[in-house]
């Protein structure tokens, strides 16, 4: 099914754009980003927001803003925070021609503003209000209200807001609508071996929750019911693997039912690397071992985490020199002593045959080069191994 446009029967002339986002959009075109010099001042137009034409004490709303700090007169405070923002609101182009207004009433304030305004998670509720009421009438317009719910939702309810206590019930809230209305729009297209609308779906649904669980299996379910067996399998690998270096969890009643799945269809020979991942850390206190396709997986989001801070994700590679008659053994060895010796966080594959690849989480360049020191020294302080030569390599990208 071909994707819906953003503007809809729903959408009025002035938009507050909050899920995934705070932008304000005018005739669903002109863009508007508030600035960051006026941080405080938007954060509490965004509580007003929160609990529109609900009226808030000062006391209550300087409590959730600002609760380390404490005011001698929190009235007089926040009467000038609201006569500040009054005015930012006032200067700001987008809001001419529209009744945006904070009241004071009875001793409390509130946002109020006219019909022409709405927010996008009103139209995001609206939308699957009306999917519950077609669905005894029209499959189809069940399936156009949930493409254009989850189009509304582009992440976390006020993503900015990370650390407000306030945001937190709202966020989990349209959370949970959006984690239904996936789950259930995926459900029909599975039924309607719509494949490739349910593959499209997950996927963008993964974006922005890679680690919903139900979200990872209906997309595996419908890349089987299309027939794509190895991409199932790859992607079984890579969420697995995943799930465990984040939160050291296994594999649920549920993630193996698609393992069965996949088990029992074409290729059974490969079936056991599915599970590497598990196998070779059940007894294990040390670093998470993986295939490459999981480890490569692993340093992309590991690299994409640490963009904010610009610190460098470095692979490191060890090799056991070549010319040792008995390098099979040798090497087999080194690995098990290798990622017995690292942290739980640290990530360890077989690359390239000849190689051993590393992730070090955390640690720089300096901090590298110790930890390969130790390791290898700690390897060779065994007679068997005391002739043994390995090559350590830092590298800027996969090698």
């Amino acid at each position: 099914m071909p994707e819906k446009k953003n503007k809809t029967e729903f959408m009025p002339k002035l938009t507050f754009l909050t899920l995934g986002r705070f932008e304000i959009r005018k005739d669903n075109t002109d863009a508007y980003a508030p600035s960051s010099r006026s941080t405080k001042l938007w954060d509490l137009f965004k509580f007003l927001l929160a609990n529109k034409k609900i009226g808030m004490p000062p006391e209550i709303i300087l409590e959730n803003l600002y609760p380390n700090e404490s005011y001698e007169n929190p009235k007089n405070t926040l009467q000038n925070l609201v006569y500040r923002l009054r005015k930012l609101l006032s200067d700001e182009n987008i809001f001419s021609d529209y009744n945006c207004n904070i009241l004071f009433t009875n001793g409390c304030y509130s946002l109020d503003f006219s019909d022409d305004i709405c927010l996008d998670t009103d139209i995001f509720e609206q939308y699957l209000k009306k999917a519950e009421l077609y669905k005894h009438e029209s499959i189809q317009k069940v399936i156009d209200c949930y493409e254009e719910a989850i189009a509304l939702y582009r992440g976390d309810y006020f993503p900015e807001l990370v650390y407000e206590d306030w945001v937190i019930p709202k966020r989990n809230y349209y959370r949970r609508l959006y984690t239904q209305a996936v789950n259930e729009l995926s459900e029909i297209y599975k039924q309607k071996k719509a494949f490739d609308d349910s593959i499209r779906i997950c996927e963008k649904a993964i974006q922005i929750e890679p680690y919903e669980e139900d979200f990872n299996i209906s997309f595996m379910e419908s890349l089987i019911g299309k027939g794509k067996i190895n991409e199932a399998r790859k992607h079984y690998g890579y969420i697995t693997g995943l799930l465990y270096k984040q939160f050291g969890i296994k594999p649920t009643p549920e993630m193996q039912n698609i393992y069965h799945m996949l088990k029992n269809d074409t290729n059974k020979g490969k079936e056991n690397s599915i599970n590497i991942d598990f196998e070779e850390n059940d007894n294990r206190n040390g670093a998470f071992y993986c295939n490459p396709n999981t480890f490569r997986s692993l340093f992309i989001i590991e690299k994409r985490r640490n963009e904010r801070t610009n610190d460098s994700v470095l692979p490191v590679s060890f090799s056991i020199d070549e010319c040792d008659n008995n390098k099979t053994v040798i090497f087999d060895d080194f690995r098990r002593f290798l990622v017995k010796s690292l942290r739980k966080g640290d990530v360890v594959t077989t690359w390239k045959n000849s190689q051993l690849l590393v992730l070090l989480p955390k640690i720089d360049n300096k901090g590298i080069r110790v930890i390969s020191d130790r390791i290898i020294k700690q390897f060779q302080c065994n007679e068997n191994h005391s002739d043994i030569e390995i090559k350590v390599s830092v590298h800027p990208f996969l090698p």
